[in-house]
C-alpha cells in the first residue's frame, strides 16, 4: 500500500481495512521530510516511520480491532503541519455489517 506525505496531507492507495489484515505501509514524501505515525482509537502510536523524498520506507501493521485509526505527522513539518492528519477505516473481518 504506497502512502506519500506531502505538505500537508497523506496520500494513499487505500484506505479501508478488514480486521485481521496485514498491511505494508510503503511510505515516501514529495516534498519535505515527514514522519508516519499510524494511531489507534485510543490515540496510541501503533507503528511508525520517516517518510523522506527519493526514499521509501517500509512499515508493517497488522489490524487487530476494527475502528476508525489516524496517520499524523511526526516531523515538524512547517507552518501546516498540525492539519496534517487522515483517518483510516478498519471495518469487522466480515464486513461493515457484521454484527
Amino acid at each position: 500500500m504506497k502512502v506519500t506525505g506531502i505538505q500537508y496531507a497523506w496520500e494513499m492507495s487505500e484506505e479501508t481495512f478488514k480486521a485481521g489484515d496485514k498491511v505494508q505501509f510503503d511510505v515516501t514524501a514529495s516534498d519535505v521530510t515527514h514522519g508516519f505515525g499510524l494511531y489507534n482509537e485510543n490515540m496510541e502510536l501503533v507503528a511508525q516511520t520517516q517518510a523522506m523524498p527519493g526514499y521509501t520506507n517500509t512499515v508493517y501493521y497488522t489490524f487487530k480491532e476494527p475502528g476508525t485509526y489516524q496517520i499524523l505527522c511526526l516531523e515538524y513539518c512547517s507552518a501546516g503541519h498540525h492539519v496534517m492528519v487522515k483517518e483510516i477505516v478498519v471495518e469487522p473481518e466480515g464486513g461493515a455489517s457484521d454484527e
